[in-house]
């Protein structure tokens, strides 16, 4: 399977997730004819750039004020109607208190508008950075986005996901799953970049990544 069928197939399963268990729902086998990819995504040893980027709770981010208080945690999510997602929003606040003790800083990213990021937030009960990516613009930048074709999309609205509602655009895209560790010479130090939706980063090898960045600057 190329990576275009295979980024299509796995934008539609967390939308099964939401659906009752049918032959129709089980045989959908969507398709994609064109994934949006500027280059490949940043692996391990690769540099990133300076980004300005919305904060989803006013005002704006820039990497480089971050990286000025320690290394960053960067991680691309699809939005609050993902369940694995929010399940991996979760994993990330259980952790928070060792990231920061480690000298990190998390910012979360996603397509979605201000005002539902910040109701994830609250009911998540979230303490970390929250980035508003409109049109995917930085995703797109880092490779990370792609379209979803006409029968995905159809199958997101059967089940009530209606992708441009939330993230006020006309587009249908999201973002690859993403999870980078950025030293604060914007050095990638740890990357996570999955097709497969339901894999996510461990984030407990993201804090040991952090330890051992803190315990270099110590020597």
């Amino acid at each position: 399977m190329n990576k275009a069928a295979l980024y299509a197939t796995l934008a539609v399963l967390p939308v099964l997730a939401y659906a009752p268990l049918s032959n129709a729902a089980t045989d959908f086998q969507p398709s994609m004819k064109k994934v949006i990819k500027l280059e490949e995504p940043l692996q391990l040893g690769d540099k990133i750039s300076n980004f300005e980027i919305e904060n989803a709770m006013g005002g704006k981010i820039q990497l480089d004020t971050l990286l000025a208080d320690g290394p960053v945690v960067l991680t691309f999510y699809r939005g609050s109607w993902c369940p694995y997602c929010r399940n991996e929003l979760s994993a990330v606040q259980t952790r928070l208190s060792k990231i920061t003790k480690a000298g990190g800083t998390v910012l979360a990213i996603s397509p979605e508008v201000p005002e539902k990021t910040a109701d994830l937030a609250e009911q998540k009960e979230l303490g970390f950075l929250f980035g508003a990516d409109h049109d995917n613009a930085l995703a797109k930048q880092l490779a990370l986005s792609f379209k979803l074709d006409a029968k995905t999309i159809k199958k997101y609205r059967e089940y009530g996901i209606d992708l441009p509602e939330s993230n006020d655009s006309k587009k249908w895209e999201l973002p690859i799953p993403a999870t980078y560790v950025i030293d604060t010479d914007h050095t990638i130090r740890f990357a996570f970049v999955e097709e497969d939706y339901s894999k996510r980063a461990k984030y407990d090898d993201v804090v040991d990544v952090l330890k051992e960045i803190q315990s270099e600057s110590e020597d």
